[in-house]
């Protein structure tokens, strides 16, 4: 088995809105890496614009050779290494290949949530942590991607702020 064979994607956890600098650095460092965007138009007072986004807010797919592990750590904006069982998560080239098929094919993206796709008074579900499995209800947006939710426990009603990504209509 050749060297390139041997080399795994991997997934690293990246700083709000840094990805496309994580991913400039990791070019100029020549260590391949994978960040999928998509389009959608965005609306200014003055104007529409087509922006790229990122696919998946706050990561972004790595396939570091064994000296470059530890170097993506060092670039600016990257957090951690996704990890599974104690070991850094392997993504397989499959998987990397049906993410840019699904990019190029022209499938609508729009059911990928936003925090644009949340309203006020929505009834949702906690997809992870700890709050796993719960229904909460929105009471407001407290910042460009976190809102306010509530959940009733112990006949008393508690408050916390969750990330859009972690939520899912019902």
């Amino acid at each position: 088995m050749n060297m390139q064979e041997e080399i795994k994607w991997k997934v690293v956890y990246i700083a709000s809105r840094q990805e496309k600098k994580v991913a400039l650095r990791l070019s100029q460092l020549g260590i391949t890496h994978y960040l999928p965007l998509y389009k959608k138009i965005q609306q200014w007072s003055d104007r529409k614009k087509w922006v790229e986004f990122p696919l998946f807010n706050g990561y972004l797919f790595v396939k570091p050779t064994d000296p470059q592990r530890d170097k993506v750590l060092e670039v600016p904006g990257v957090v951690a290494y996704v990890r599974y069982n104690n070991e850094d998560a392997i993504i397989l080239q499959k998987e990397i290949e049906i993410i840019k098929t699904i990019l190029t094919s022209g499938y609508s993206l729009e059911t990928i949530n936003t925090p644009e796709y949340f309203e006020v008074g929505d009834r949702v579900e906690v997809s992870e942590g700890p709050l796993a499995g719960e229904y909460v209800d929105i009471h407001r947006r407290n910042k460009e991607e976190y809102f306010l939710v509530s959940f009733d426990t112990l006949g008393q009603s508690i408050k916390v702020e969750l990330p859009f990504q972690v939520l899912k209509k019902i």
